[in-house]
């Protein structure tokens, strides 16, 4: 493993109790098939329903942020909180096959 993934990696626990702590989160069983981050269902205190990511620093994901942030949930999901630093995304959690309950018109067609 590429030592700095390996430091990411063991960092990983520390995070996830510092985001717990400072979002107020309960976290699930994490998603098995994430390639490049840590990535779980979560649930807020007020019983909100959200998926906390925490991205590896890596080229591809290095904007990710500031895209969700730019985008605003049109065409994606929310991103309901973030620590640029840490790379750790909290977003409305979206379940295949879940049907919206609301129903948002995206404003762009792609």
């Amino acid at each position: 493993m590429i030592p700095d993934r390996a430091a990411w990696l063991n960092r990983v626990p520390e995070i996830l109790r510092d985001l717990e702590h400072r979002w107020s989160l309960t976290l699930g069983v994490p998603y098995q098939d994430a390639s490049c981050a840590w990535v779980a269902p979560a649930t807020l205190a007020d019983g909100t329903s959200a998926v906390l990511k925490i991205g590896m620093p890596h080229m591809e994901g290095e904007h990710e942020i500031q895209g969700l942030r730019f985008w605003n949930g049109d065409p994606t999901v929310r991103l309901l909180n973030a620590d640029d630093e840490l790379g750790a995304m909290l977003l409305e959690r979206c379940d295949p096959g879940q049907h919206c309950a609301r129903c948002r018109k995206p404003s762009r067609i792609w």
